[in-house]
C-alpha cells in the first residue's frame, strides 16, 4: 500500500513525521511518500535552518528509502481559512495555497496522513477528488496538538477516517468533540536505548540539568534557567545546565545565555542525543500551561530525558504529572508557574540523594521499556494502518 505523509510547517527531517513514523511504515512494508514545503527554495532542517545539501535540493528525491516530493510553501491566513471552508461547503477542489495538493495527488496513494490542520485541508480534498473518480482512500489526521475546535476543523473531521494525537487528555478532548472518529495516542517516544554510558556518575560530586529543544517564554523559559543556573551554581559543586537546543531568536536572554559561564547552548542532532544525555543527571521542563495544548503535553524531550535514565522535573502540567506519579520517575511542583527557587530545591534534593536519583532513574527505565518506547508505539501505529486495510 502507498502511503503519503502531508507536512507544511514540519521539515522534512521532523522526529514524529519521518524519523519515527516514515521509518516505521517503511519497515512493515509501505511504500512510502513525504511531501515536505521548502523556504526559499530549500527544504530546512528540525532547527528551522535552510539545508544546503545538494542532496536534498531536487524536487523530488530519496532519503532512507522514503521517497519525498518537495513544494514552496504557502501563505496561510483567516482569508485563506475562509476559502478552505467555502470550498469544503460547496465540495469544490480549486482552492488550494500552495502546491500540496497537487503533490500528494500525485502519489496516488491510498492513505493519506496528515500531520496539521492546514494540511488536512489538502488531504480532504485529496479524498474527494479520488472519491469522484472512483477511487475510495483513507485519511489519518495526525494532531501533534490540541486544535481550536473551530468550523474548518469540524468539516475536515467528517473526512478523517482515524485520529492519531500525543497524550491521552488531548485525546479524550477529541472523542468528546468527534465521538465518530476512532482515536489511538502515539507518543512522542524514541526507540528504547539499549546501552547506556556507565551511570557512575550518580555518585559523583558534579551535577548536570539539561533542557531539550527551543527556549521560549511558553518552553523553558530563559528567564528562569538563568536563575536556576545561578543558584545551583552556588550550592553545587562542578554543576552545569546543558541546553541541547538554542534559545528563540530575538529574546532579549538570548546572548546572557550564551555567555553564561555554568549554561552551555548547542543544538544536537536526533541520533547524537542520547550520548550527550548520557552526562545529565536530572532533565527541566517549564510549560506555561495557560494554553491547553501545553497544559496536556506530552512532549519528546520527557521522553528523551525517561529513555536515558533521567528522571524529570516538572510543572504542573496534567499529563505528564500522571505519568510521573504513576511511575515514580521525577518530580512534579504542584505550582503553574514555579519560581528559579522551586526549581532548584528540587534539583538540590536530587543532587543530595542520589539513591532517590538512581532509583527514579530505574523506574524510568523500565517504564519505557516496558510500556512507552518507540517499539511499542510502532505496534501501534501498526494496528492503526491494518484497521485502514
Amino acid at each position: 500500500m502507498k502511503v503519503c505523509k502531508l507536512i507544511r510547517r514540519h521539515s522534512f527531517k521532523d522526529v514524529r513525521v519521518f524519523e519515527k513514523e516514515a521509518i516505521s511504515l517503511k519497515k512493515l512494508g509501505y511504500d512510502v511518500t513525504i511531501v515536505a514545503g521548502k523556504k526559499n527554495g530549500k527544504v530546512f532542517g528540525p532547527d528551522r535552518k535552510p539545508v544546503s545539501d545538494s542532496a536534498f535540493k531536487n524536487a523530488k528525491f530519496v532519503y532512507q528509502n522514503i521517497n519525498f516530493l518537495t513544494y514552496d510553501i504557502g501563505t496561510v491566513n483567516q482569508f485563506s481559512v475562509n476559502q478552505m471552508i467555502k470550498a469544503l461547503e460547496k465540495n469544490t477542489q480549486n482552492y488550494f495555497v500552495d502546491k500540496l495538493y497537487q503533490k500528494a495527488l500525485s502519489t496516488n496513494a491510498d492513505i493519506y496522513h496528515a500531520h496539521e490542520l492546514h494540511a488536512l485541508y489538502d488531504a480532504v480534498q485529496i479524498k474527494r477528488t479520488l472519491r469522484k473518480k472512483g477511487k475510495k482512500v483513507k485519511v489519518i489526521f495526525d494532531a501533534h496538538e490540541l486544535e481550536a475546535n473551530s468550523k474548518l476543523m469540524s468539516l475536515l473531521m467528517k473526512e478523517v477516517d482515524h485520529l492519531i494525537t500525543v497524550s491521552d487528555s488531548i485525546k479524550e478532548i477529541y472523542q468528546k468533540r468527534y465521538p465518530n472518529v476512532p482515536a489511538t495516542v502515539i507518543y512522542n517516544s524514541p526507540n528504547f536505548q539499549e546501552d547506556l554510558t556507565s551511570k557512575d556518575h550518580y555518585f559523583s560530586n558534579s551535577f548536570v540539568v539539561a533542557y531539550e529543544g527551543v527556549v521560549t517564554y511558553q518552553k523553558g523559559d530563559p528567564r528562569k534557567i538563568i536563575n536556576i543556573a545561578n543558584l545551583c551554581k552556588k550550592a553545587i559543586k562542578n554543576f552545569r545546565f546543558e541546553i541541547f537546543g538554542y534559545v528563540y531568536p530575538g529574546l532579549k536572554e538570548k546572548n546572557a545565555i550564551e555567555k553564561h559561564p555554568y549554561i552551555n547552548c548547542k543544538w544536537i542532532d536526533y541520533h547524537d542525543l542520547p550520548k550527550e544525555l548520557s552526562k545529565v543527571h536530572a532533565g527541566y521542563i517549564y510549560f506555561d500551561i495557560s494554553a491547553a495544548n501545553r497544559k496536556y503535553a506530552m512532549p519528546n524531550k520527557f521522553f528523551s530525558y525517561l529513555n536515558n535514565g533521567i528522571p524529570v522535573v516538572v510543572n504542573q502540567s496534567i499529563d505528564m504529572k500522571r505519568f510521573i506519579e504513576k511511575h515514580q520517575c521525577g518530580i512534579v511542583i504542584n505550582k503553574t508557574n514555579p519560581s528559579p527557587a522551586d526549581y532548584f530545591k528540587e534539583f538540590y534534593r536530587l543532587h543530595a540523594n542520589r539513591k532517590l536519583l538512581r532509583q527514579m532513574s530505574e523506574n524510568a527505565r523500565q517504564a519505557m521499556r516496558d510500556i512507552y518506547c518507540w517499539e511499542k508505539m510502532e505496534e501501534r501505529l501498526a494496528e492503526v494502518y491494518n484497521s485502514l486495510k
